[in-house]
């Protein structure tokens, strides 16, 4: 009570503050109240830590705004010599011990930075950056009748950003489409509270009242003081577990199991403090649900072994039901079911789960037995596909569906089947046909990928209706009283009166425009949802809207656009480059959906659901779409162009990086460490190669050579038809975001550092070198006319979000600098078939057009800026038929003109 009436003296000092005109508010109301502190007491010791993580949000939440950065890199750059990049390769895991001199050093720089953020922030008010408008004179590229496609990511097989494409030319918006995250985490409602799990690095849970949606508490984190803090810091995107006394989440994120992501937390449910961690193994973020339930007995969850960052790496699916001790943490049993996608159901002493092969098991949790000791399972069942969504449980049924279209009701005591029911048209492309099912009245609903709504007689399985909607449905159906509610992966959300035989329509909402995958939760007077955009909406049952809450600390803006004052931890989700060829755009997304939209309205042609997320680009070749997935299943798919259907798919592992397809062989990095070649017409293996570290970047192919860079510090150059290495550079660092391109007989190389080399394409012979120091290469560059346009960052900001990112062209023959502008930082140029350089901007929400020729005095010549919602991270432009396609962080795909 007394931090809540501290809280709000700070609240209202700040408002009177800024109604007065001497404080601008970020947004964020405990950075505000950290900046009155600043001013009035120097940061110490015991202060530094929140200071400097929250002076680093503060930087996002202004470049998120379009302010300039540049004045703090400087800042950045001192704390950068003190600090270190990361505390797992330089002290196996343990925090940075600081000498006395050491901190007093940070504590000076800290105080120094929020004066020059102090500074940005008014500058942002009083001269607002100006958005470079195209000119008058300039005119819309005509639309083409066979214009160039662009097949891969960059364009083509040499990555190098040209293909001839015309590109955008008035730099204004034709369409958006929402590309939602993995957002599976449901409310949670007990009494009058709401627990809302958080992705952020400083919240990672809510507790609100559910009559207002106000906050009681939140959990909160502190992020190590480090380089790489984005990465480094733990995500919640579980469903929260309500317990007597704790609320659990499990934490995803990166850096393996040597990093600090790897631990159910429990949550203290008066306070919202942490009060302990049980360890539960490492779960990398773009898996998107980690699965944990409890009761005060138990603690249940899926493993599998996540380490990319081990030598060698590896690289699993969920494959193990660990079960634990709710309290003490202690180990009951660890037993093998094989690659599992769904969640598992705690019911007493049972647990029910499925697998990927179709099995239902029903697992004893409290009996000794040895770790492969059958009598573990109870009983277990044969489904005609994969199981790959949670089963439901009511009296003596349990309900669930498989991918088969097939949807059962079984004894829960003994696993017999009492009724089945098959669909008339199964969805071959989803990965999960149905949602988990709902029961109420002596009826079970459940929603599927066929865009039908199903309610059966629960002891007889008697379909009593289906209706159709508007897409398909992920998320769990809810129903009181005469009266079903769900939602739809358009964002649809849909009450129906099914008090008579045929459902009639009530009303038919969309509060947002993203996908909702997150089960709905009903009480007595009021229905719940996540969406994948990262809002909780609360309905009344008439369907009108309560309130709306962001589960990401943020405020909207002036413009109407949200501002996150938070960043979501763990990683980079909107990674996936676009595609585009015959009048469609192609596109992965981290709620692990391919989709096919026209490239001309954006209108949804076909989408494709994996086994996980993409971060690569879906290539296209001979009429197929080529792609590979992170963090889950380990199928690579072959499809359809026009249909999204499956033509073949073949067994890989993961895959972080965009295929190559050159004659007919498709091109593959793994993240275990293989490189792949195979057959494009049927997936047959025809080489494999392996490296020490996982290869996360894209393959280029010229000539009879491809080349690869991997994490052991090596760029390949591999004879293509047999995968023999012809030569290999060391690189004094590995390839990441940023790969190398060939053209000509030429490689240019991002180092992920300071340097920028041309290398001879046929010896690794290095040409040249372009060095700028205290920045980082690691940007795909491109090249056309005699000059190459690379990008790197200046200040390291959160790790994957640095604090400014310019963009240079240079000569290709001899490396000299011809100007230097601003963007890049992850996202790579690309090249229009004037010349023109287009290129979006991790430290910005703007993507650019430049004058690939520059100004005559040597300068950069922007010719228009586009401005977004937020940065780009690794995606980077498709040009095609005179628009842009580009994926941002503000959760769309952006097609300009």
């Amino acid at each position: 009570m007394k931090l809540k009436l501290i809280s709000a003296l700070l609240l209202m000092f700040v408002c009177r503050l800024n109604a007065q005109g001497n404080f601008l508010s970020s947004g964020d109301e405990e950075l505000d109240s950290i900046r009155l502190a600043v001013k009035k007491n120097p940061t110490s010791a015991e202060t530094f830590q929140l200071r400097a993580f929250k002076m680093k949000l503060w930087m996002v939440i202004l470049q998120q705004q379009g302010a300039r950065l540049d004045p703090f890199v400087a800042i950045d750059n001192e704390m950068a010599e003190i600090v270190w990049w990361n505390t797992i390769f330089w002290n196996e895991g343990k925090p940075q011990d600081f000498t006395p001199d050491e901190m007093d050093k940070l504590c000076d720089i800290t105080d120094r930075g929020y004066e020059v953020l102090e500074y940005t922030q008014k500058d942002l008010r009083d001269n607002p950056r100006k958005i470079i408008k195209a000119s008058p004179d300039a005119q819309e590229v005509p639309t083409q009748e066979n214009p160039i496609n662009w097949t891969h990511y960059k364009g083509n097989n040499g990555l190098n950003g040209y293909t001839g494409a015309e590109g955008p030319q008035l730099g204004e918006n034709v369409w958006k489409y929402p590309v939602g995250l993995p957002w599976e985490s449901e409310p949670v409602v007990e009494g009058n509270r709401v627990y809302l799990s958080s992705p952020g690095m400083r919240t990672a849970m809510l507790c609100v009242d559910l009559e207002s949606g106000e906050t009681i508490w939140d959990t909160t984190q502190q992020a190590e003081i480090m380089g790489d803090q984005l990465y480094n810091t733990p995500s919640n995107m579980a469903t929260p577990v309500v317990l007597e006394d704790f609320v659990l989440y499990r934490e995803t994120g990166s850096r393996g199991n040597k990093g600090p992501t790897k631990e159910i937390v429990f949550v203290d449910k008066k306070s919202g403090e942490i009060d302990h961690e049980v360890l539960a193994g490492h779960v990398d973020y773009r898996v998107g649900l980690p699965t944990v339930t409890a009761n005060e007995e138990f603690l249940v969850y899926t493993h599998g072994v996540q380490d990319i960052e081990a030598i060698p790496p590896i690289a699993q699916a969920y494959n193990r039901v660990v079960c634990k001790d709710t309290h003490s943490g202690k180990l009951l049993w660890d037993f093998n079911i094989g690659y599992t996608f769904a969640d598992p159901l705690l019911v007493e002493d049972r647990v029910f789960i499925g697998n990927q092969t179709g099995y239902m098991y029903a697992m004893k949790c409290g009996e000794k037995y040895g770790p492969v000791d059958k009598r573990r399972i109870a009983w277990e069942f044969r489904a005609a596909g994969s199981i790959n969504e949670k089963a439901t449980n009511y009296k003596d049924y349990l309900f669930f569906g498989d991918n088969s279209g097939r949807f059962y009701c079984l004894n829960n005591q003994n696993g017999e089947k009492i009724w089945e029911f098959k669909v008339k048209d199964t969805e071959q492309r989803s990965f999960r046909h149905f949602s988990r099912a709902f029961v109420v009245d002596g009826k079970v609903f459940v929603g599927a990928a066929d865009k039908m709504i199903y309610c059966f007689d629960v002891k007889s399985g008697e379909l009593l209706f289906s209706y159709l909607t508007d897409d398909w449905i992920r998320a769990k159906p809810v129903a009181k009283d005469d009266r079903l509610y769900f939602a739809t992966m358009k964002g649809s959300f849909y009450g129906l009166d099914i008090s008579r035989k045929k459902p009639k329509l009530i009303f038919r909402k969309t509060p947002g425009d993203h996908p909702v995958i997150a089960d709905l939760v009903i009480t007595s007077n009021k229905v719940l949802y996540n969406d994948s955009d990262l809002y909780t909406y609360t309905f009344n049952l008439n369907g009108d809207l309560l309130w709306k809450k962001s589960l990401v600390g943020s405020f909207i803006n002036d413009s109407g656009n949200r501002i996150f004052t938070d960043e979501i931890a763990g990683g980079a989700r909107y990674m996936s480059k676009p595609t585009a060829a015959n009048g469609l755009v192609y596109f992965g997304s981290p709620i692990r959906f391919v989709y096919a939209v026209d490239a001309n309205n954006g209108k949804e042609k076909w989408k494709f659901e994996a086994g996980a997320s993409l971060c690569g680009a879906p290539v296209y070749d001979n009429d197929k779409i080529y792609f590979g997935v992170h963090s889950g299943e380990d199928e690579f798919y072959c499809l359809d162009a026009q249909t999204g259907e499956v033509i073949w798919k073949q067994d890989v592992g993961w895959v972080w990086g965009s295929p190559n397809v050159s004659d007919g062989i498709v091109y593959i990095s793994g993240i275990d460490g293989n490189v792949q070649a195979l057959d494009a017409n049927n997936g047959q293996i025809i080489w494999r190669h392996r490296l020490d570290r996982s290869i996360c970047s894209e393959p280029a192919v010229e000539g009879d050579q491809v080349f690869f860079g991997s994490w052991d510090h090596y760029l390949y150059g591999m004879n293509k038809k047999t995968g023999n290495i012809n030569w290999k550079f060391h690189l004094s660092g590995g390839t990441d975001s940023g790969v190398q391109i060939v053209k000509d007989g030429k490689i240019y190389l991002p180092i992920g550092g300071p340097r920028f080399r041309c290398l001879n394409a046929k010896t690794g012979e290095v040409l040249w070198e372009f060095t700028e120091p205290k920045t980082n290469f690691n940007v795909t560059p491109a090249y056309h006319n005699g000059k190459v346009y690379c990008s790197n960052w200046y200040g390291i900001g959160l790790g994957g979000i640095c604090t400014v990112s310019n963009l240079y062209c240079l000569d290709a023959e001899t490396g000299e600098k011809v100007w230097q502008g601003y963007g890049g930082g992850l996202s790579g140029p690309v090249i229009g078939a004037n010349g023109d350089v287009y290129i979006a901007s991790v430290s910005s929400p703007y993507f650019y057009c430049y004058d690939g020729n520059g100004n005559p005095d040597g300068s950069a010549k922007i010719k228009w800026m586009y401005k977004m919602g937020n940065k780009v991270e690794e995606s980077t432009p498709a040009l095609y038929n005179g628009k842009a396609y580009i994926m941002s962080s503000d959760g769309y795909i952006h097609a300009i003109k």
